[in-house]
């Protein structure tokens, strides 16, 4: 099972904003591409990370614990680099 930078950054954008839009924006990618990296992270997983509706977007528990566990190691990656 691996989860790729990019998809683990995609989880947090997407939990920071409530919006495939809006974090496919910041990230620089399309709406497609973000669902589609989330679609793939989630099979890789077996659980469901986000609620989606049409008009909204919501982390479930699996998601809250795992952007949760996500966070503190994105920002050691992202200090490291810088």
């Amino acid at each position: 099972m691996e989860a790729g930078l990019k998809a683990l950054e995609a989880v947090q954008a997407i939990a920071r904003r409530g919006s495939f839009r809006a974090a496919a924006l910041d990230l620089g990618l399309s709406t497609t591409a973000l669902s589609q990296t989330i679609a793939r992270l989630e099979a890789n997983l077996g659980v469901r990370l986000f609620n989606r509706t049409t008009r909204s977007v919501s982390l479930t528990e699996a998601g809250r614990d795992f952007a949760a566990r996500v966070a503190p190691a994105l920002a050691e990656i992202r200090a490291a680099m810088e």
